[in-house]
């Protein structure tokens, strides 16, 4: 409904305008409407001009934005990655072929360590028995 209704007001004014403007011409004398639009005529100039510019600021931020700053955040992004990947192999690395396991204080573990220790505090080789 909104559309049919702007769409009529433009035709309308539209429709008007060229009338005046055919009025003027088969006269040969200056309309007193159309001396007044003219006369706004460098005033809409420089409206349009400085939306132009206004939009091309807003067209090179945009494209900073997308082109330079995505680029760096990716950067940091694909560094993180690699980073988690690196400390992730390093961790396999040293289960895996070195030996070396972390070890949770609280765990099943951490009894038979308790146990080591203490046996080599007494001045005995610390090993772990299968038995209780």
């Amino acid at each position: 409904m909104a559309t049919t209704i702007v769409f009529a007001s433009s035709l309308l004014v539209v429709s008007a305008l060229i009338i005046t403007k055919a009025i003027e011409l088969k006269r040969e004398k200056k309309n007193m409407i159309l001396g007044i639009l003219s006369k706004l005529d460098s005033k809409s100039d420089r409206f349009i001009s400085a939306i132009k510019f206004k939009s091309l600021q807003l067209v090179q931020s945009i494209r900073y934005l997308a082109l330079v700053r995505s680029k760096e955040i990716f950067n940091e992004s694909f560094n993180n990655v690699k980073e988690k990947i690196k400390e992730e192999l390093r961790t396999k690395h040293n289960i895996i072929i070195m030996g070396r396991k972390e070890i949770a204080s609280k765990g099943s573990a951490s009894f038979y360590l308790k146990k080591i220790t203490e046996d080599k505090n007494n001045g005995e080789k610390g090993k772990i028995e299968d038995g209780l």
